[in-house]
């Protein structure tokens, strides 16, 4: 049985992490090192980002959940960019935002193995 934040670090966290990646170096013209040192990870990882070999996922992107997420991701990467917040505070942004749309009870559809995200009531950071 999956806690709905492993559902996040595994299914969606992937997902956050290269679209913001790509939205950082697209948008605000931020090098991959640059980024890599933001999000504390490597070069060769947010290169993996960028060019599809991480975080590439159709739970997402084919979602009627798709376009409010991705609004999500291109204010948390301005926030990131004019330095107004940092990588932590978006990421928990971002996971509040995923749970209020539905995008994992449309993930997992209500499986009776799963903990309902109606549930998951103990994140310290969702009254932020």
């Amino acid at each position: 049985m999956k806690h709905p934040c492993e559902i996040v670090v595994v299914d969606i966290l992937p997902v956050v992490r290269k679209e913001l990646s790509i939205e950082l170096i697209k948008v605000h013209k931020m090098t991959m090192a640059d980024v890599a040192r933001l999000f504390k990870v490597s070069g060769t990882a947010v290169s993996q980002y960028v060019n599809g070999i991480r975080g590439d996922s159709d739970l997402i992107e084919n979602s009627p959940f798709n376009g409010k997420f991705m609004e999500a991701i291109a204010t948390s990467a301005e926030k990131l960019a004019n330095k107004k917040s940092d990588i932590a505070k978006e990421l928990c942004h971002i996971c509040a935002i995923v749970k209020e749309m539905g995008i994992i009870e449309h993930i997992y559809g209500n499986n009776k193995d799963e903990i309902p995200v109606s549930e998951c009531k103990n994140c310290p950071l969702d009254n932020i």
